[in-house]
């Protein structure tokens, strides 16, 4: 016959406890004050015992389940007898006490009695030295330290009726204390039922249950991998999922949820079909990207547009069947607690950086909680910071010490549905576009992360393109990998040869910095190895002229070094405009410094005049270069430029009515002398430039333009206009007279189809 429920309930004592710390001690206590002519009969299992009929021997650990399955068999028996039973093992960690307490199935409840030894570590050890065979103290030590974590400290919401603390380090001690707990023992089961009886029970009210949820929730926002399909995908690039359980198991993803639940928090946790049931309520109350892939549907089914606000958040039902638990109850074990403190969870996975800069953490999670949930009521600014100090951070949502004042960032999905699409096309186009092969591997793995939310959704086509005549050559991995961990390369300059003086042909070491991609090519920010220096020549190179011979495997240098060259090379980059260093260290450094050290030699003034079709063009290319070294005219009547410069329109209007605006930039020497990226820009733009200084680059155009005409007329079909042009644009180079105004045929189209009513006259007329 089946027992009814108002029936007493079994009772099992549970012994917990670190090892030599006085379980046995006490439980022989404990079943002498238990045995009497009233008392039901005792049973008494020690997994001491169990291990020396399994194995011969009771210092041999064996293996566990088999030990538990004997405690278990133990247990069945003991309540088809309708005897009390002492338990005597470690218990040290939570996940193993529930796996007694609540994940056991029993053919009917029990009332689990915790007896914790709570006896000094040191009172361990020294007992540990006088037993027969010692075990490792660093045991001892680690048990005494699992049992006083802030979270798994044991406690009667694990499903106990009551639990315990026995401090004594003598066995007079427990001859006092155990007698005296057991004569309170009625009246402090009664309190507790009491407590919990005003509990609003719901699916979550089991410790097990809600601890598995807590901790599936921080295992999907930490490990988005899981969370963006329905598996794992099969190739695992990074090895993420597998460094933390290897090999993951086959199916889906509460499969391998539940296996990761296992592993990482004990077996009590790793029930698939528990955990499929967890995925499904997260699913339902808006903690995952379903429910909104979901409601839209609902709404174009419907022929609406409906406002996507997260649903009211409702805990499952308390099921039909089972009685009230005979142990006690969580804080969250109440409904209204538990829709509080999940509601907070939920609203940080959606919003972890939604705070104003000086606002206190629980005071913006206040008043964004009340306004999104009017129905409840609202939560103060403390009881806010007590559930995050209580309840968030225990289970790793927040860092033990963190005031959080710089958001949460639960995971690394941090973005919206759609800037997560639109990530992805950004990252697949650079890929494509300009033969970036990181950014590639990651956009294909976006996208396919993306795949099983957008399902229903359109394909948006890209809002942002890029066109590269060419795609740039791909990043070999190696370079990536030598900047990510500081390590050194060889190189080789692959056109050195056919180049003037590129400081040879040789292979050199160098300490990679950055890819850089400038003017539509990658180029490689490098440092020479600085061999008894303490800074290196700092240089940059195109992909498509390197050739890397090989890197070290061996640790690379300090950050300190790295980040330091990344500052000389942003200072260089700034003054030269472009990728130009130069070859001389020290005049790199001089230009590093505050400008005192600079020599004369070292600035070079370059100075051109423009004409006003050219100038909005020449005006954003400035800003490549160091601002305090540009100075300009400003905009005369009638032209604009965008917006204003400020002191660095200092410089007066041009005598020259056809190029009124005066450039000058202070450049290192270096730039003049070699960079050619320097040369194309200002050539470009023709007659519609003026070079007015240095004289070495104003004769470097004349040459060209020379060349160039020279080039032109080998074909002989241009006869003597051709000619003319030449000297035209010659004696225009050198700012003299055009009264043919042959000069114009070399001019950009806008220049010769604008008006010149306005520039007929001196500038400074106006």
């Amino acid at each position: 016959m089946a027992p009814s429920d108002t029936a007493p309930l079994p009772r099992f004592h549970l012994m917990i406890g670190a090892a030599c710390s006085g379980k046995s001690s006490a439980a022989r206590i404990l079943a002498r004050c238990l045995q009497g002519p009233d008392q039901p009969p005792l049973r008494y299992i020690c997994s001491g015992d169990i291990r020396q009929e399994l194995y011969g021997d009771r210092s041999v650990l064996g293996r566990w389940d088999e030990v538990a399955a004997v405690i278990e068999e133990q247990l069945l028996a003991a309540i088809a007898a309708e005897e009390v039973v002492i338990l005597e093992a470690t218990y040290v960690k939570r996940c193993f006490r529930l796996a007694i307490t609540q994940a056991l199935p029993l053919p009917r409840p029990v009332q689990w009695i915790g007896w914790w030894l709570d006896t000094p570590v040191a009172v361990c050890l020294e007992r540990n030295r006088q037993r027969a065979e010692p075990i490792p103290d660093t045991v001892i030590e680690r048990q005494c330290a699992q049992l006083l974590e802030s979270c798994p400290v044991p406690h009667r919401q694990e499903g106990f009726a009551l639990v315990v603390r026995l401090q004594a380090e003598a066995m007079a001690g427990l001859e006092e204390q155990i007698p005296q707990e057991l004569q309170r023992l009625e009246g402090c089961l009664q309190r507790g039922a009491n407590r919990d009886a005003a509990y609003q029970l719901h699916g979550y009210s089991r410790l097990l249950d809600l601890e598995r949820l807590l901790y599936l929730i921080r295992l999907l926002s930490r490990y988005p991998k899981l969370t963006a399909t329905a598996e794992v995908e099969p190739e695992a690039e990074d090895g993420e999922l597998e460094r933390l359980l290897a090999p993951l198991p086959d199916g889906g993803l509460a499969d391998q949820a539940a296996a990761l639940l296992a592993s990482l928090h004990g077996v009590c946790y790793g029930d698939a079909e528990a955990v499929a049931a967890d995925l499904e309520w997260l699913d339902r109350n808006g903690f995952t990207a379903r429910w909104q892939t979901a409601a839209a549907a609902a709404g174009r089914n419907a022929g609406s547009t409906p406002t996507l606000r997260l649903p009211p958040l409702q805990p499952p039902p308390w099921p039909d069947g089972p009685r009230r638990p005979t142990g006690g109850l969580p804080r969250l074990g109440d409904r209204d607690n538990f829709r509080q403190v999940l509601t907070l969870l939920r609203h940080l996975l959606h919003h972890p950086h939604d705070r104003q800069a000086g606002e206190r953490i629980s005071e913006h999670l206040a008043s964004r909680l009340g306004g999104e949930d009017s129905s409840r009521e609202v939560r103060t600014a403390r009881q806010i910071h007590a559930d995050l100090t209580e309840i968030l951070t225990p289970y790793g949502f927040r860092l033990p010490g963190r005031s959080g004042r710089h958001g949460y960032a639960l995971g690394t999905a941090l973005l919206s549905l759609q800037e997560l699409t639109t990530v992805a096309q950004l990252l697949e186009q650079q890929g494509q576009d300009l033969g970036d092969a990181v950014a590639a591997a990651i956009g294909r793995r976006l996208r396919r992360r993306l795949a099983g939310i957008e399902a229903d959704r359109a394909v948006a086509l890209p809002l942002r393109r890029w066109i590269q005549p060419t795609p740039p050559l791909p990043v070999s991995p190696a370079i990536d990998e030598a900047i990510r961990e500081r390590q050194r390369l060889v190189i080789a300059d692959v056109m050195a040869e056919r180049l003037a003086r590129r400081h040879g042909s040789r292979p050199r070491a160098v300490w990679p910095l950055q890819l850089l991609l400038h003017n539509g090519r990658w180029w490689l920010l490098h440092e020479h190895d600085p061999i008894g220096q303490a800074e290196g020549l700092l240089a940059c190179l195109p992909l498509q002229r390197l050739h890397v011979f090989h890197g070290e495997q061996r640790p690379g240098r300090s950050r300190h070094q790295h980040d330091a060259a990344l500052q000389r090379a942003e200072l260089l980059r700034r003054h030269a405009g472009g990728v130009e260093f130069g070859d001389d260290l020290a005049a790199q450094l001089r230009w590093c410094g505050d400008g005192s050290a600079l020599r004369p030699e070292d600035r070079v003034l370059l100075r051109f005049c423009c004409q006003p079709e050219v100038m909005v063009e020449i005006r954003r290319e400035l800003d490549r270069f160091d601002q305090a070294a540009v100075r300009l005219s400003r905009p005369l009547p009638g032209d604009d430029w965008g917006r204003s410069d400020g002191p660095r329109q200092c410089l007066p209007w041009n005598d020259d009515p056809r190029h009124p605006y005066a450039v000058e930039i202070d450049l290192p020497g270096w730039v003049l002398r070699k960079d050619q990226e320097l040369r194309r820009w200002l050539f470009a733009y023709g007659a519609a430039l003026r070079l007015q200084g240095p004289e070495e680059l104003v004769e470097e155009q004349r040459r060209w333009l020379a060349a160039a005409i020279d080039q032109c007329r080998g074909n002989g079909s241009a006869g003597l206009s051709i000619r003319a042009a030449s000297d035209a644009a010659a004696a225009d180079a050198a700012g003299e007279s055009d009264p043919s105004g042959m000069a114009l045929m070399l001019q950009p189209a806008t220049a010769r189809n604008r008006p010149r009513s306005a520039l007929q006259h001196s500038p400074s007329q106006f």
